[in-house]
């Protein structure tokens, strides 16, 4: 029986723990493309509003905004950029399969932990 007192990291965490990295980079991803698409159609409102302003103030105060979509759009392209070649290499069916496998594993991995770890009774095959 292993010793459970020891602390160690198991295989299981250690499968979950990347498992749950690709996860969020998927997630973070998926918001920061969706948020930088948003901000592209905000561009279009903003540019017609400078374009339509009564005057100077009403300008600059839209560009001030203009401003803030931009900047915000290139934190979130950003954060793409920084996800993107982990999302892409998962979105290739070959590794997208293995994911699901390891998705597959990390279930077996838990059972069999649970029955290391757990107390086992030893049942008599002959009375």
């Amino acid at each position: 029986m292993i010793d459970t007192a020891e602390k160690i990291r198991t295989p299981a965490q250690q499968l979950e723990e990347f498992l749950n990295f690709i996860d969020q980079c998927y997630e973070d991803y998926r918001y920061a493309y969706e948020a930088v698409n948003e901000e592209d159609k905000r561009l279009q409102d903003l540019v017609h509003e400078i374009e339509f302003a009564p005057d100077k103030a009403e300008r600059n105060r839209v560009a001030t905004k203009l401003q803030n979509s931009r900047k915000e759009r290139r934190r979130n392209k950003d954060i793409v950029k920084l996800n993107e070649l982990v999302v892409k290499i998962f979105d290739e069916k070959a590794n997208r399969d293995t994911l699901n496998r390891m998705r597959q594993l990390l279930s077996r991995q838990r059972k069999e932990e649970e029955y290391l770890f757990g107390d086992r009774v030893y049942k008599p095959r002959v009375k």
